[in-house]
């Protein structure tokens, strides 16, 4: 059958032999035509299928270069083809398929499985396939990345000119990395000279390999290969796209039996062996054999050992047979060796004796490899230094106020340097940079002609979804001011949002478009579900329905005006006493963040970003969208942060960074172990607010590193703990962001203590302080635009800290710095227990309560007690499933790790916590709950007798 990219092959079984009920597809290589499965008859892997009773069937490209269209061809077109193909094959036999592939054609085969999710494929078979093609490199991974992602660079364009890569070019370079093989062939034709019957058994073999057996390789299809798999590593790491679908091989669950070549100098066993991770939910097995890439499916190793294995299997799995010895489970399989073990091996295994050129091969590579593996982590950290985190860093320093910086300008750069390539991920989907500038500059247009103008603020109240990234830029486009609004409420209601952000043009979702127009007396537009017609309250403008293209730009726009300086954002965030308030987010901030954050996670273009954070929130919008887009990451967005589902989107995104905020992550830890825990291509967790119990148990448990990091909302004050070392520390000043200093407060008097000079005095080492950070216009890094209330500004503003009127943020929160510099979380200064003693921090006594497994969740405050002069500590706390708290270990625990002062007097237990939209623990209604002593679930503390019993007792 002829299908327009390819056709279906099909081979009737023996019928004097017992059947092998499933027909098996075989699928070749792109750059090998599909007599690769039938090169000869001493060779045929169709005969000795067939002769064994097995269906087969063989895709068959043919050779694009010779067909219509053929060069045109994209990788989508030929994953597409192999699934159309195994529908034909069910349909026509009424059985699923093994799909098998060698090569390429086996990573064909995953491909398609993790399309199907599986349907219809009995098994997959592949021969010589790699997966993690990073370890294909004689280098260790860290440096390979930053080797692959230079090289990239170097290849780009070529690859963009290529209208395929020609045949013979695939021929030469198969033979240059089989020259055992060449050299074994050129000796046997010359041995064997006198016997023509020798010479014509493997002259069909010398012919394909000299070029006959070699096809094109199409433009489309080759630069997509190596985007998303040789330099994106997608395979491995998940999130390949196919069709506009985000897929991963980890929604394989058909078995899996893969074939290594000890000898494969094309797929290196460690590379053919990533399918192991790659594939948590399927049961895999492995064959390895003394052979080379080419020998895993053709002469005399594959008649003897490939074939008749893949028929044994084929029998095992229809329970007409034992499994075949040589298959073994892959977690059964001895640990892979080591890339300095893999290296030894190559050399060692060399067959031809040419020693003068092995003996100083041999010592060269072993010097490299020393110094390589000495020097590694220092290769990768300057790799990235000089490519990635120099030139962001830099720009942040080169900032002025009149730079023309925002959200943007920064899409509209990042469409024209990578436009080709994916930006977002929603529900499965991809879009490239150039989709959502396109779409941009569309909304621009429906802005313009709704009549919102440069400068007007516009409410923006949806759920997260690729629109609210596109209204966002398209309002930075513009000029305009988005002002952003909690789709849930839960941060404020709508109405003192639009009073504390000014807001004059309310833009919402088709859902909230009722409330919307309910609750605001300015005009209501409606942005997203699409443009299928639809009921839409009366008075609302529906933007869906304008025709961007009939929309004349009036002379006043001028696309992406937005300079440092200017208003781009306001945020609602939590003030003193959790009092929700409006911050101002100049173009510097939302730069310093979005810069800061790409930096110092090393974001490429390579990495794909989890934002899992509400959007109306600053590490959803400012750190992980900020970060992907200057960083021209891949982008995934999920509907809201779901313990249940994070892994599997994780994995099916390729995310390899995820951004967290407060106690995000603790539901993660909590969750029961499973076999599947360091199954991902997370390398790193960042964000603010990680306690350091998760921190450890992050590392331990899913083997990912964790960047935890502090940002002021206002102020550009910005830490990073670059290097994690030290666990639990916010780190150092991040280069290029605002200067900053701890100094001593006075927290009866809820002021900065001065000296006699009035100046503000400096903290010592390990001494908490207030973090204040400068924001006078007068430094070159620190922009703000004020405070409106004055009161307001007389506690969030110090001045003449070093100078006359220089201006400083007071961040409110408490700090400490060692003698390296590091900076380390105290608590926040409203948070701090005011005790007999002296003011003690809640995040200290959490930490010491954490240390007990059966504790999941601990919060403490100070309540006025007897004296009203201070507090004492109280802690609420949630018991983990599974879990009771002994009241006489919580009471040892407490008195052996913290002083008398500092033991919650009363310890509540609860079923649940409130959490804030950024996952910290409110306490300000626990706060004001206070105590019940008649409560059961409450223990009091006895200072005398050491021990907490039951207030009802």
């Amino acid at each position: 059958r002829r299908e327009r990219v390819y056709k279906l092959r099909h081979y009737p079984r023996n019928p004097s032999v017992p059947a092998v009920d499933t027909p098996i597809l075989l699928v070749p290589p792109l750059m090998v035509t599909a007599e690769i499965y039938d090169m000869d008859p001493t060779s045929s892997t169709v005969t000795l299928l067939t002769q064994a009773g097995m269906d087969t069937w063989i895709i068959d490209f043919g050779s694009p270069e010779k067909e219509e269209g053929g060069l045109d061809r994209t990788l989508d077109d030929h994953v597409q083809a192999v699934s159309q193909a195994i529908d034909q094959v069910r349909q026509l036999t009424g059985r699923d398929v093994h799909l098998a592939g060698y090569s390429q054609g086996g990573m064909f085969c995953y491909q398609t499985a993790a399309y199907r999710r599986s349907d219809g494929i009995k098994s997959l078979i592949t021969f010589g396939s790699p997966v993690d093609i990073h370890r294909n490199l004689l280098i260790k991974d860290e440096l390979a990345t930053r080797v692959i992602d230079t090289l990239n660079s170097i290849v780009q364009r070529p690859l963009r000119a290529a209208e395929a890569l020609p045949g013979a070019f695939s021929s030469l370079g198969f033979r240059v990395l089989s020259a055992r093989k060449e050299v074994k062939q050129i000796y046997d034709f010359v041995t064997n000279l006198h016997d023509r019957e020798a010479l014509m058994r493997g002259e069909s073999s010398r012919r394909f390999l000299h070029g006959e057996g070699f096809v094109a390789w199409p433009g489309p299809a080759l630069k997509s290969f190596v985007s998303q798999f040789v330099v994106e590593n997608r395979l491995s790491q998940g999130g390949f796209v196919i069709d506009g679908q985000t897929l991963t091989l980890a929604d394989i669950t058909c078995p899996i039996l893969y074939f290594v070549g000890e000898r494969d100098e094309f797929a290196r066993p460690p590379s053919v062996r990533g399918i192991r991770l790659a594939t948590p939910n399927a049961k895999s097995y492995e064959v390895t054999l003394r052979a080379g890439h080419f020998g895993l499916v053709v002469g005399s190793m594959a008649g003897k050992q490939t074939w008749p294995t893949v028929i044994g299997w084929a029998r095992w799995l229809e329970d007409k047979g034992l499994k075949p010895a040589i298959a073994r489970a892959a977690d059964e399989q001895p640990k892979p060796a080591e890339i300095e073990d893999v290296i030894e091996a190559n050399f060692e295994d060399v067959e031809y004796n040419v020693r003068l050129l092995f003996d100083t091969a041999k010592g060269t590579a072993g010097s490299v490899r020393r110094r390589l593996g000495e020097a590694s982590q220092t290769l990768a950290a300057m790799f990235d230094n000089l490519r990635y985190q120099v030139p962001r860093l830099a720009k942040l320093e080169r900032l002025s106020g009149e730079t023309e910086v925002s959200v943007g300008l920064a899409m509209s750069e990042q469409a024209e340097r990578i436009g080709d390539q994916t930006f977002f991920l929603w529900q499965g989907r991809a879009h490239t940079y150039s989709d959502a500038d396109r779409r941009v500059n569309y909304v621009v247009r429906g802005l313009v002609a709704s009549g919102v103008k440069q400068g007007v603020h516009v409410g923006v109240m949806m759920q997260a979804r690729p629109t609210y990234l596109t209204l966002v830029a398209a309002l930075s486009r513009l000029g305009a001011v988005a002002v952003l609004v909690s789709p849930d409420q839960k941060r404020l209601n709508l109405k003192d949002a639009i009073r504390l952000g000014d807001i004059e043009v309310l833009i919402t979702d088709p859902e909230r478009a009722a409330f919307g127009r309910d609750t605001f007396a300015g005009p209501v537009l409606v942005l997203g579900g699409g443009s299928a017609r639809r009921t839409l309250p009366q008075g609302v403008i529906d933007m869906e329905a304008i025709d961007p293209e009939q929309v004349n730009l009036p002379d006043w726009y001028q696309p992406n005006p937005g300079r440092a300086n200017d208003l781009a954002l306001i945020i609602f965030t939590a003030g003193k006493d959790e009092k929700p308030r409006a911050a101002r987010i100049t173009n510097r901030r939302w730069a310093v963040a979005a810069y800061g954050a790409a930096a110092a996670s090393t974001l490429t273009t390579k990495d794909t970003v989890y934002c899992c954070m509400p959007l109306d929130h600053a590490a959803g919008l400012l750190v992980a969208v900020g970060g992907a887009l200057v960083g021209g990451a891949r982008l995934a967005l999920a509907d809201g942060f779901d313990p249940n589902v994070f892994w599997t989107e994780v994995r099916r995104y390729g995310a390899t960074v995820v951004y967290y905020a407060g106690e995000m992550c603790r539901a993660l830890v909590d969750a029961p172990s499973t076999p599947t825990d360091r199954s991902h291509a997370v390398r790193l967790f960042a964000g603010s607010g990680m306690r350091t119990d998760v921190w450890k148990r992050i590392l331990e448990r899913f083997e990912a590193g964790v960047l935890e990091f502090y940002a002021t909302t206002e102020g550009n004050a910005v830490l990073a703990n670059v290097s994690g070392h030290k666990v639990g520390a916010l780190g150092k000043p991040l280069p290029g962001t605002t200067e900053i200093l701890l100094v001593s407060y006075d927290f009866d008097a809820e002021s900065i203590v001065r000296d006699r000079d009035g100046k503000p005095v400096r903290s010592f080492p390990d001494e908490p302080g207030m973090l204040i950070a400068r924001v006078d216009a007068g430094h070159p890094m620190a922009a703000f635009d004020g405070y409106a209330d004055e009161h307001e500004a007389s506690n969030r503003l110090v001045r003449d800290v070093q100078e006359t009127g220089d201006t400083w943020f007071v961040t409110g929160d408490i700090l400490r710095v060692d003698s390296d510099g590091t900076y380390w979380f105290v608590d926040r200064a409203t948070e701090m227990v005011r005790t007999e003693q002296g003011p003690a921090s809640s995040t200290q006594i959490e930490d010491v309560l954490y240390e007990l497994p059966e504790i999941q969740h601990a919060q403490v405050y100070g309540i006025p007690y007897k004296d009203a002069s201070y507090e004492t500590p109280v802690a609420t706390i949630v018991v983990r499933d599974g879990y009771t708290l002994d009241a006489a270990a919580l009471a040892r625990h407490v008195e052996k790790r913290l002083d008398r002062n500092l033991r919650p007097a009363f310890v509540r237990m609860r079923d649940t916590v409130e959490m804030s939209v950024g996952f910290r623990p409110l306490k300000k209604p626990l706060r004001d709950q206070g105590v019940d002593e008649r409560d059961p679930r409450t223990l009091r503390y006895d200072f005398e007798k050491h021990r907490y019993t039951a207030c009802s007792v």
